[in-house]
């Protein structure tokens, strides 16, 4: 059989159908016909765990690091130090919690996990944010190469139209062929060279910083640090700074997708080197620049050794060519989510909301054109930005709080509302009349109040009794359970709508893997099956059939049929179970997640504050 291919007509720009080649297959008879094939050039290109290493790493301290000294600096070095330490955990468990939570409920992307528990607020929530983390990372990374790659060729300190010049020839040359890359895995070799440099940067910075001088001039280490225990007026302009140099939530669904075999422990291993080596990088880069200039640390702490003369200068000069050439490796990413971001956004299909971006920027014109769209609004603005830290002050404080803490949080307390709700009431109690209602009708609060009241009245014989419910009652508030109860109570119930909702969708593949379920809940009592009463083949659900004109309600009971009959499957599964076994939340996980959306509420409104009202 012969077998040709014709190219099928594009689709529209905005409305990507599934790539498919059309292959002509002719039979020795002389007839012949038209066959659909999924185009193998759509598949993704993967990376292994070193890859996704380098691309995290090169994601996290991009344009951040030279911002650290400065952000010691606003938070005084004690306090800096520890803020550094306590973000670089954050970071990594955070990332832990997002994918491992995106597997839990089967969908591939940051936003659609968001929509999965919020709708689509939260998942406009997250894109919007998504798009500000990383269009600010964009536009510091050009401020930067502006900055310093003038000074390496000999430019004239104040020649600003060279110095846009040669912004704009070098970007368009080397940052724009990179960024038109297709998938994220295609980086991984430019970001592993981007962290060499970047390591060798850090040991510059290190070896020739003033340090020793510093010290001298102030009275040592102890007394420095003495005096600049906490800056209570700025501490969180600088944690808004460090919430940007830490942040890679924006890339980190793109990373593990690309990532070979994305299983908990593969990818669990990416984040814990990557971090590991990024809080040693910044904590020594930051700790030594700001004890070399101390309140004289300007945001980019490179533009300090412009006054330093001799072999000071020159490894500065070093150091700068090694940061603006990674600056240029950098760049790419940041510009694949915001292409991302695009994509989920603005192109129609599912595909393009679940952000599928392989099959969707296949197309070459889609690809150049979101590509040119984000080069060109970062550069403008870019020409004209005289410094820095103000970006990744206000970039962090906003984008960087919520995709970093509040995201994470949130998501996870809804996504596990159920198992959060029953721990509660073990702790809290439970009113035993409110067991036969719905769970939308059951009031935690209430029966927590009346499950204490029952207590009161049959232990009165018992002193501590009322002391432990007076307890119980202060802690509910103090630990705002009410709040976080609601919150719960909203992801389950939209959690439970969103999985009916795509039952009734073809299956699909995620990048992301699966997770299995070491316990699932049988088919509900409310759905009948044939076979058990009325006749019928056993096992098989019976499905109930709409009345005229109630095909939302019938598609809805259908949906949450298709949906029981895959968890009785699961359950009866005899194949080995996946190398992801899902693990049932306990209370330390929800602490901290608690933990991550108050920090983050924080850190997002005193960040804000301090830079409105700072001189």
């Amino acid at each position: 059989m012969a077998k040709t291919s014709i190219k099928p007509p594009a689709s529209p720009f905005f409305a990507p159908s599934t790539p498919r080649k059309l292959v002509k297959i002719s039979t020795p008879g002389g007839t012949s016909r038209l066959i659909k094939k999924e185009s193998s050039q759509t598949k993704e290109n993967k990376s292994t765990v070193a890859g996704a290493t380098s691309n995290l790493v090169n994601a996290i301290i991009g344009a951040g690091i030279v911002g650290i000294p400065y952000a010691i600096k606003e938070c005084g070095l004690v306090a800096g130090i520890i803020l550094v330490v306590l973000c670089a955990v954050l970071t990594e468990k955070s990332l832990r919690v997002l994918v491992n939570t995106a597997k839990h409920v089967d969908v591939p992307s940051y936003e659609t996990l968001f929509e999965s528990t919020y709708g689509s607020a939260g998942f406009y929530f997250i894109s919007i944010n998504m798009l500000i983390m990383a269009y600010g990372g964009c536009l510091s990374y050009l401020t930067i190469i502006k900055d310093t790659l003038p000074i390496l060729l000999g430019v004239e300190s104040g020649d600003v139209g060279m110095e846009r010049a040669i912004l704009v020839v070098s970007t368009m040359a080397i940052i724009l062929p990179i960024s038109m890359q297709r998938d994220m895995a295609d980086l991984a070799k430019t970001s592993k060279i981007s962290v060499i440099f970047q390591c060798c940067m850090v040991v510059v910075v290190v070896i020739f910083s003033p340090v020793s001088e510093t010290l001298e001039q102030k009275g040592g280490l102890l007394q420095i640090a003495s005096e600049s225990v906490i800056e209570r007026s700025t501490i969180f302009i600088g944690l808004g700074v460090l919430s940007f140099a830490f942040v890679c939530q924006h890339s980190a669904f793109i990373v593990a997708g690309s990532l070979e075999k994305p299983t908990k422990e593969r990818w669990g291993t990416a984040t814990s080197r990557a971090l590991t080596l990024c809080l040693v990088l910044e904590a020594a880069c930051g700790i030594s620049g700001y004890l070399a200039f101390l309140e004289k640390t300007q945001g980019d702490i490179l533009n300090n050794f412009l006054v330093l003369g001799g072999s000071i200068t020159k490894a500065a000069n070093l150091a700068r060519g090694l940061l603006c050439t990674t600056m240029f490796f950098v760049y790419p990413l940041d510009s694949f989510v915001c292409r991302h971001v695009f994509v989920v956004l603005f192109f129609r299909g599912r595909r393009a909301h679940e952000g599928d971006d392989a099959s969707v920027l296949n197309r070459r014109d889609r690809r150049i054109a979101l590509t040119l769209i984000i080069y060109f609004s970062s550069l403008i603005p870019a020409l004209f930005i005289e410094s820095v830290g103000s970006v990744l002050a206000i970039t962090g404080a906003i984008a960087g709080s919520s995709l970093s803490y509040i995201g994470p949080g949130m998501i996870y307390l809804a996504v596990y509302g159920d198992e959060f709700l029953k721990k509660v009431e073990e702790v809290w109690g439970k009113d035993e009349e409110s067991t036969d209602t719905t769970p939308a009708e059951s009031d935690v609060e209430s029966s927590r109040l009346l499950s204490i009241q029952k207590q009161n009245e049959e232990t009165t014989t018992e002193s501590s009794a009322p002391e432990q419910s007076l307890f119980k009652s202060i802690a509910w508030y103090l630990l705002l359970m009410p709040l976080w109860c609601e919150v719960a109570k909203m992801g389950k119930a939209k959690l439970e709508a969103f999985k009916e909702a795509e039952a009734l969708k073809s299956p699909h593949i995620n990048r992301l893997g699966k997770v299995a379920r070491p316990s699932l809940q049988m088919v509900p009592a409310n759905i009948p099956r044939v076979g058990s009463a009325d006749g019928g083949h056993a096992g098989m659900l019976k499905f109930p059939t709409p009345k005229y004109g109630s095909t939302a309600g019938g598609n809805k009971a259908i949906g949450a049929a298709i949906l029981a009959q895959q968890r009785s499957a699961s359950s009866r599964a005899a194949s080995p179970a996946p190398a992801d076994l899902d693990e049932p939340p306990t209370w330390y996980d929800f602490c901290v997640a608690i933990f991550f959306v108050v920090f983050g509420m924080i850190a997002l409104c005193a960040g804000l504050f301090s830079i409105l009202t700072a001189k």
